[in-house]
């Protein structure tokens, strides 16, 4: 998972709603989110100021912790 929905839902906000902040659509928002589209130097830079973190860490792979055994 890309960290960009960590973010996302961390704000309690939609897709929707954070598609239509950057000005693109909500088909290649959940395209950014999935890791199967790269944003535009723009677009990057609105996510950037959106969610005021670099776009490297919002679109970074998100691993979930694991628990360790024992």
């Amino acid at each position: 998972m890309i960290n960009l929905k960590k973010y996302r839902t961390t704000k309690g906000l939609s897709q929707v709603a954070v598609a239509k902040e950057l000005k693109i659509t909500v088909r290649m928002y959940q395209y950014l989110e999935s890791g199967r589209r790269n944003p535009s130097w723009e677009v990057a830079q609105r996510l950037e100021r959106f969610f005021n973190v670099p776009a490297s860490e919002l679109l970074a792979e998100f691993k979930e912790p694991t628990n360790p055994l024992g």
